[in-house]
């Protein structure tokens, strides 16, 4: 009968969520620990969608409202790399191209 009582106790403890037999205070601070939520919701956005921002900054940039010094001396670079004949060569004009030759 005392068999009988006891496996009852434990699956009445595991249908409603409670512990079979009593825990130690150290055991249930772990037991709390794994219940809580998870660090990585409350973290999750540290960081600012920086795809978002960059294509926001692209728009205004394009539209004259925003100045990016970085991305002008990028592209006068790139101009003058063109100028100069330093760019990639079109398609078909490449070094494997006239090695075939």
């Amino acid at each position: 009968m005392i068999a009988y009582a006891r496996r009852m106790a434990i699956l009445s403890a595991k249908i409603f969520g409670h512990l079979p037999r009593p825990v130690s205070e150290r055991s249930q601070k772990v037991i709390d620990y794994f219940k809580s939520q998870p660090l990585g919701v409350m973290y999750g956005d540290y960081y600012p969608p920086m795809k978002r921002y960059n294509s926001l900054l692209r728009k205004l940039r394009f539209l004259g409202i925003y100045h990016d010094e970085h991305m002008d001396f990028n592209e006068e670079m790139a101009h003058k790399r063109k100028v100069r004949g330093k760019g990639p060569p079109k398609k078909g004009e490449g070094k494997r191209s006239k090695k075939k030759k």
